[in-house]
């Protein structure tokens, strides 16, 4: 990630389908805030990767919020450096932890949040208990101050 002075940091907030075609959709909005911001390619490489796995899962594990969506955020700051957080809400899955698991060597899925866990600075996941929503989001370029560990 570039470091110092840059082009001016950026936020963005995007809606989309509960479906897999969502996956390709949220890559490249947020690819495009990523651009926007300066980010070197490896960086946003490594960042797409991240998002796919979570709007993956999302889509394939969880309720769609009331709206019948998902909600995509991306933040990028500068303090010394880039710092680039993402963010997946949707309607949660009761009863279903969202946390890596072990899979055996021939499995051929099951290692999404390992991913995320390898490439992303922090990840976690914040439980909303109103509305019953779960918020999915990995940090980059340092720890973020912006969710409890």
């Amino acid at each position: 990630m570039p470091t110092g002075a840059g082009p001016v940091p950026a936020t963005h907030w995007a809606s989309f389908e509960h479906d897999a075609a969502s996956v390709p959709r949220a890559r490249r909005v947020v690819r495009s805030v990523l651009d926007g911001a300066g980010l070197d390619a490896d960086s946003t490489a490594e960042i797409e990767i991240v998002l796919s796995e979570i709007v993956g899962n999302s889509v394939r594990h969880a309720r769609p919020l009331g709206d019948g969506g998902i909600h995509v955020q991306c933040l990028v700051t500068r303090d010394g450096g880039a710092h680039v957080e993402i963010a997946v809400t949707d309607g949660g899955a009761p009863g279903r932890a969202v946390r890596p698991r072990a899979v055996d060597e021939a499995a051929t899925s099951g290692r999404g949040l390992c991913i995320v866990a390898g490439l992303a600075d922090e990840w976690g996941v914040v439980e909303n208990v109103d509305d019953l929503s779960r918020t999915v989001w990995a940090s980059f370029g340092g720890p973020t101050r912006l969710h409890p560990h």
